[in-house]
């Protein structure tokens, strides 16, 4: 039987065969989500052939995607990438500019 390494020590995150723990979660949900969509293909009654080609062709798209994806953007990359999408390019004041340009008293104590 294969033993395979999943951790490599304490404190380090999760890695198997190179897929850091945040595209683990994506290399194994599209597996699933493939798998189910060749079984729900099967039991509508498709070629055998049709669904193997959806089989390869899907598991081998999800397992090129991930790979890539771990490759260029690394263990957090990813979560960067998606909170940088949330951040506004540019912050707009609605503050008229006579409110602006006023000085303000403030009195230190």
């Amino acid at each position: 039987m294969i033993n395979y390494n999943i951790n490599k020590g304490i404190g380090r995150s999760a890695e198997f065969k190179g897929l850091k723990t945040q595209y683990l979660f994506l290399f194994t949900g599209g597996l699933l989500a493939t798998l189910v969509l060749v079984m729900i293909l099967y039991m509508a009654g498709a070629n055998s052939y049709l669904c193997l080609a959806v089989a390869g062709i899907g598991s081998g798209c999800i397992v090129w995607g991930t790979f890539s994806l771990n490759r260029n953007y690394g263990e957090h990359g990813l979560m960067k990438l998606l909170a940088k999408r949330k951040h506004p390019q540019y912050i707009t004041c609605r503050k008229p500019i006579a409110q602006l340009l006023q000085s303000r008293n403030t009195v230190v104590k």
